[in-house]
């Protein structure tokens, strides 16, 4: 079977129904939102340029393809209903493309929720059935979109802690550090979700999000970034009795520039009393580090216990044996190049939890970064920011009627008519498409050409600017 067989790339419902829709139908146009009611209040755009590369640009149809589809279908539901006919129309008649339009905001634009993000609707009327038919796969874009949004959102709120704690923001971009692959459900989910984070922030250790921005977004630069770092099979290599020995053996093999070392593997208070006392062989060693050369940093990560409690007494250990000083603002900054990195099961919540508890504790923001694997990946779901792609318009015999769900559950109600996105008042509206305000929804897609390609740089600078906007 092909793997990316672009008429089996729906639900299997979708099959039954190109001869569901009334008689006489030539389009249908349907939209994509963040309903209301979603976690977060803006919804970053992101990821539909890497659905359009991967999966529907140039002749996707062939005769093969339709056939094979064909085969699946009669056994999958019944022989006679897969649309062998209309696939095929498109492979004779149109070259293979597939004959819709796609409008979308730019891709790390950050929207109220309740706007259109994206609409969809055939160009071919004997092709109306496709639009739908495109939803399960075009819908898959909620998970870079949700991702990105909850990195911006975290990224917010550790900028407002800097600012609230008088902290240095020269660390802001890595305040939190992409531990995702392993956890990722896919390889392709930890490349659109490890990329999606690093519309935010420059740390990661998912080192297949860095083929996106050259392979799908035209840019060859590199965004993220990690440094050398231990783990527990390195930490334990000499046994509980060798800890500290070990430890003394990592700091002096390590290269010049930011060491991290996980210090729990048995009592992390006790190693953090070892590694930030006068007079201990592994303060000494992390000493004679960090003054090598300028630059070089060690970076101590508690992973596991209460998130708050447990950063707080790391950092009073870590202030204590390496000195403080109190920043403009009145709160503690260590006086080395020495810092705490958190990173055992974190979400947005925790992350502000712990920035409150050092405020409340006089720490400086600036004195912690965070790290998230799940958190980032695999902690969010279509619901986390309520998209929806429902169909508001058809048209047929000529005339437009505008169709709409209206359920009990209002909360689910979906918008009627044909839409332009518009922005008003620092605001993004979304009205109806015979008003004569400028579009903030682009053609992206038209007919298997892609019409927009941004840069991964440009969807970035886009995604910045969101880091001063209220909290949600």
């Amino acid at each position: 079977m092909y793997e990316n067989n672009i008429c089996l790339l729906t639900d299997s419902y979708k099959i039954t129904h190109h001869y569901f829709y009334p008689k006489n139908t030539e389009r249908v146009y349907s939209y994509m939102e963040s309903r209301t009611g979603s976690e977060f209040n803006k919804t970053i755009f992101y990821g539909l340029q890497y659905i359009l590369k991967k999966y529907m640009e140039g002749c996707v149809v062939t005769r093969e393809k339709v056939l094979e589809a064909e085969k699946v279908i009669n056994k999958h539901i019944g022989s006679g209903i897969f649309n062998t006919d209309g696939w095929l129309y498109i492979v004779d008649e149109l070259g293979g493309k597939l004959p819709v339009e796609i409008k979308a905001v730019a891709e790390g634009t950050p929207v109220d929720v309740g706007n259109v993000l994206m609409t969809v609707e055939n160009t071919d009327k004997k092709c109306y059935w496709l639009t739908n038919y495109l939803e399960s796969l075009l819908l898959q874009v909620w998970y870079p979109s949700t991702v990105a949004t909850l990195s911006a959102e975290v990224k917010k709120v550790c900028n407002f802690y800097l600012d609230v704690t008088g902290s240095c923001k020269d660390n802001l971009p890595f305040m939190l550090h992409d531990f995702g692959y392993r956890g990722s459900s896919s390889n392709e989910s930890s490349i659109l979700g490890g990329s999606a984070h690093l519309l935010s922030f420059s740390g990661t250790d998912t080192l297949t999000a860095l083929t996106i921005p050259c392979n799908y977004y035209n840019d060859d630069n590199m965004y993220g970034y990690s440094v050398q770092a231990t783990e527990h099979s390195v930490m334990t290599s000499m046994s509980k009795e060798g800890e500290i020995k070990q430890a003394i053996n990592v700091v002096e093999q390590a290269r010049d520039g930011v060491l991290s070392m996980v210090i729990d593997s048995y009592n992390y208070h006790n190693f953090l009393l070892n590694a930030c006392s006068k007079g201990y062989k592994l303060y000494e060693t992390i000493c004679n580090f960090l003054n090598r050369t300028e630059g070089n940093k060690v970076v101590f990560r508690p992973d596991s216990g209460e998130p708050v409690s447990t950063t707080i007494d790391c950092l009073e250990i870590i202030g204590e044996g390496f000195g403080t000083y109190l920043n403009d603002k009145g709160y503690k900054v260590f006086d080395a190049n020495v810092g705490l990195l958190w990173g055992d099961g974190l979400d947005y919540h925790r992350i502000r939890d712990i920035l409150f508890g050092m405020k409340s504790s006089g720490w400086a923001a600036e004195n912690i970064i965070f790290g998230m694997g799940g958190g980032i990946h695999t902690n969010v779901n279509r619901d986390t920011q309520r998209n929806a792609f429902k169909c508001s318009a058809q048209l047929r015999d000529g005339k437009w009627y505008d169709i709409y769900k209206k359920p009990l559950d209002s909360s689910k109600k979906s918008k009627s008519g044909r839409f332009k996105l518009i922005m008003n008042n620092g605001r993004y509206h979304t009205v109806k498409i015979s008003d004569d305000d400028e579009d903030c929804l682009r053609p992206v897609f038209r007919d298997g050409e892609i019409l927009v390609e941004d840069s991964f740089g440009d969807i970035r600078r886009r995604a910045e600017c969101y880091i001063n906007h209220p909290l949600s």
